[in-house]
């Protein structure tokens, strides 16, 4: 007679989570907010003082536009809020 069969226990994964903190570029903290409202992400710095404004389709989320902040920043292209233009320290073209 054989015994009944056992059900074989299927380890539960959780799901990777999105981070909703990030590292500041500029001054290395982990400071940087992100807020979209209407198409447009507002990244700001608590530490160091950078922010700016950058268009967004409505179906980013917080990591896209980090991400797209980060592009921009390294290209150069990135504006304070106040007009002044951030450029590399050491290199200049």
């Amino acid at each position: 007679m054989g015994g009944r069969k056992r059900r074989k226990l299927v380890p539960v994964r959780q799901k990777p989570k999105l981070p909703k903190t990030f590292e500041c570029p500029r001054c290395g903290k982990v400071s940087i907010a992100i807020k979209i409202k209407d198409g447009i992400g507002k990244v700001n710095c608590g530490s160091c003082g950078l922010s700016t404004e950058i268009e967004v389709p409505p179906v980013f989320g917080q990591v896209d536009v980090y991400g797209r902040f980060i592009d921009l920043y390294t290209e150069g292209k990135v504006e304070i809020s106040g007009g002044e233009k951030i450029e590399d320290e050491g290199e200049s073209e």
